[in-house]
């Protein structure tokens, strides 16, 4: 005879929870607590939290995964086993790291197709043979038995300190402009090479700044007056028609540029 008392006992299972589910045998189970594995209770469509669970790294009958952290991605320590037993490419997202980047790791592939972290991997020491020759910045081709997925590892590792490096270099080379550009002779001799001049020397008298410039790509030399606090044409130097005060930098240079090449430009301030 059927027992159905039996069937519907409360069942216990490890399980990862994320987000406040996890699925077993399939199923969705929906429960309210922190990421991280546990210890639940399921029955029928309903789960409990029974207590949380830390694993050894020892279980019998588990089938762990191995490989290395990049912050909290998983580079496998077998390209061929991930593929062929899971259908992963190098890495995949490793939910619940606790590790540092650069870390061998014990991981457990769930069946939502996600890859939990489990323990260290105490066991893997080359990892901090190709550690120390990324911190010293030395070649990597000087460990003995290196593994593509240890390449890989310090490859991907290299390439973001890369891009760190160069982003701050960016930075403070914006920073550094940013700074220039506060100060008036810096601002005026970028503004004269950004028309297409070379800004040749200039002097201030009040708001007034009286510079000599010419085009990049000739000999021919301009004095022109700027208003300091606009940058804006208070004399050009050549007759624009009484026009002077409507344009900026770029406004006088260019002008100027069309008048030589249709041989209009007059000088009227040596």
């Amino acid at each position: 005879m059927l027992n159905l008392e039996k069937l519907d006992n409360p069942k216990t299972r490890i399980v990862p929870l994320l987000g406040n589910s996890f699925q077993l045998n399939k199923k969705k189970y929906n429960l309210i607590g922190d990421d991280g594995w546990y210890i639940v209770s399921t029955q029928g469509n309903t789960a409990n939290i029974v207590e949380p669970f830390v694993w050894s790294g020892d279980e019998p009958g588990q089938d762990f995964i191995l490989g290395y952290t990049h912050n909290n991605i998983i580079i496998f320590q077998n390209f061929d086993v991930a593929k062929r037993k899971w259908g992963f490419g190098f890495t995949s997202g490793l939910y619940f790291n606790s590790l540092e980047t650069f870390s061998a790791v014990k991981s457990v592939v769930w069946e939502d197709g996600n890859v939990y972290y489990v323990t260290p991997s105490y066991t893997d020491c080359k990892v901090y043979e190709v550690k120390d020759c990324f911190e010293k910045e030395e070649n990597v081709r000087a460990v003995k038995g290196l593994t593509p997925e240890l390449r890989t590892l310090f490859l991907f590792h290299s390439l973001e300190r890369d891009n760190i490096r160069m982003v701050l270099a960016e930075k403070e080379k914006k920073e550094s402009e940013e700074r220039l550009m506060q100060q008036l002779p810096y601002r005026l001799k970028i503004s004269f090479e950004r028309a297409g001049a070379e800004m040749l020397n200039f002097s201030q008298s009040g708001n007034r700044i009286i510079v000599d410039w010419k085009f990049s790509d000739g000999d021919h030399k301009f004095n022109s007056v700027i208003d300091s606090r606009t940058f804006m044409v208070v004399e050009a130097g050549y007759c624009m028609s009484g026009a002077d005060k409507k344009f900026n930098i770029t406004g006088l240079v260019k002008t100027a540029e069309e008048y030589e090449e249709n041989s209009l430009i007059y000088i009227t301030r040596n």
